[in-house]
């Protein structure tokens, strides 16, 4: 346990985490999110754009193995993160200036390469950033604590996003001037987000305290342990999600003719439902259990695609991505705190490393059989993307049915009725609530007042 100076200091670097979890929001509205569309404007087809989607966390799968090796090398899990992510965020710069080169140059496959060199060099901090987190914050409040992080997260990614989505509405007569603006804002905020990285609070680990089990060892008590079964959960669920991941951009711009302004207004309302929702979902986790949520959130993913069978129109199109938004914000911050609960300190980098593996090949396999047979499925009103829409979201409903059943929770936790989760989930009862800039004051590892510590420890017994 942290003494006082030691909690000032975690803290301190949790405020700090917070307005860094702000800039690569940034990153991630300004940049990432575009870079489908990017490649629809510069000519890609359907299968480039899917393997703008499979060939980089292909890479970037394979890069992940050798991440706890880095460490090694570095002598340092936060100057992995920071080296990695300056890089990463130079990345930037080349893909911009693919727009001023002329239209003989195979402009989409040159996307494919630097954006996979991105791709690569960004997920080599996903590991070690959260190996250092998970000893930051206390198990109990990870769930606040990344909903709150996640949410002003979310805030500077739909900000950014509908700055950029508008640029890009303003330049649309000027070629791809606009796309070279908002991946140089991208840069800028990577480079604030490196900035923000060099306060990481990173707790003292020996040399022989980071294990690194082998993969043999991980792959073979993969089908016996809680964390083996939720990794092989999430790998399925990666590759029957990208499936169909690819096709949704080039559905709205190509098939239903939506221009630059209505796409990011869309896309705008799943990021504004993950905003609304996430401290919710966290809420509702520190009380029942990752697990618990895990399923909730695992069935409603399995709807998402097939909302988009049923209209075209924009309206209906907005209620289903603020659907979606609402959806994975659950989904992908009760599973990784699960993971966090399932691992310890001494082998987490390595783990995660090998997570990112497994689900960055599932995710290329998804998206390489999504590219291959998009053109052979028979078209569903007309559309063979539609069919692939219909086909993700029957095998993620398949998934949960699958593994869910046989996924236990880690820690321990309190059973609490459906009417009390419910009450949570629409924001009437938060717990472990951070205040404003990710301070946790006297809550930070379980620093309560006496009185509030009996009495959890009665009611949980």
């Amino acid at each position: 346990m942290l003494d006082r100076q030691g909690l000032k200091r975690a803290e301190r670097a949790l405020r700090f985490s917070t307005l860094e979890g702000m800039a690569y929001g940034a990153v991630q509205g300004a940049g990432e999110h575009f870079t489908a569309a990017y490649a629809v404007a510069l000519g890609a087809s359907n299968y480039s754009i899917a393997l703008l989607s499979a060939v980089p966390t292909l890479l970037a799968s394979v890069a992940l193995a050798g991440a706890s090796r880095m460490v090694a090398l570095l002598g340092s899990r936060k100057r992995v993160v920071i080296l990695f992510a300056a890089l990463s965020g130079v990345m930037w710069l080349p893909i911009l200036g693919l727009g001023f080169l002329p239209s003989s140059i195979p402009r989409p496959l040159w996307l494919i390469a630097l954006v996979g060199l991105y791709t690569v060099l960004n997920s080599m901090t996903s590991p070690t950033w959260s190996s250092i987190m998970a000893e930051v914050v206390p198990d109990k409040l990870r769930g606040s604590y990344f909903g709150h992080r996640s949410r002003w997260g979310t805030l500077a990614n739909m900000t950014t996003f509908l700055l950029a989505g508008g640029l890009l509405f303003l330049f649309r007569d000027r070629g791809l001037l606009g796309f070279a603006l908002i991946f140089g804002a991208a840069f800028v905020f990577r480079m604030v987000s490196v900035t923000l990285l060099t306060t990481l609070l990173e707790m003292p680990h020996s040399k022989t305290a980071e294990k690194r089990p082998s993969l043999g060892s991980f792959l073979r008590e993969l089908p016996s342990t809680t964390l083996g079964r939720v990794i092989l959960y999430l790998s399925v669920v990666n590759m029957v999600v990208n499936l169909a991941g690819p096709f949704f951009a080039p559905y709205m711009l190509k098939e239903l003719h939506l221009n630059y302004l209505t796409y990011t207004a869309l896309e705008m309302c799943s990021t504004l439902a993950g905003l609304l929702t996430v401290t919710h979902w966290g809420a509702a986790a520190d009380r029942t259990g990752n697990r618990r949520m895990l399923t909730i959130a695992g069935v409603m993913i399995g709807f998402v695609p097939l909302l988009w069978l049923v209209s075209g129109q924009v309206v209906y199109l907005g209620f289903a991505q603020f659907y979606s938004g609402f959806a994975w914000a659950g989904f992908n911050l009760v599973s990784i705190n699960l993971l966090y609960d399932a691992t310890n300190p001494s082998n987490r980098t390595a783990y995660f490393a090998y997570y990112g593996t497994m689900t960055g090949i599932a995710s290329f396999l998804g998206a390489l059989v999504g590219g291959l047979v998009i053109s052979h499925v028979p078209r569903l009103m007309g559309s063979a993307i539609l069919t692939m829409f219909l086909l993700s979201g029957v095998l993620r409903l398949l998934a949960a049915v699958a593994f869910l059943p046989y996924i236990h929770e880690v820690r321990r936790v309190r059973t609490i009725p459906a009417t009390e989760l419910f009450h949570i989930m629409l924001g009437g009862r938060v717990v472990h609530r951070p205040a404003h800039n990710g301070r946790t004051h006297h809550h930070l590892h379980g620093q309560r007042e006496p009185e509030e510590r009996d009495k959890e420890a009665k009611a949980d017994s």
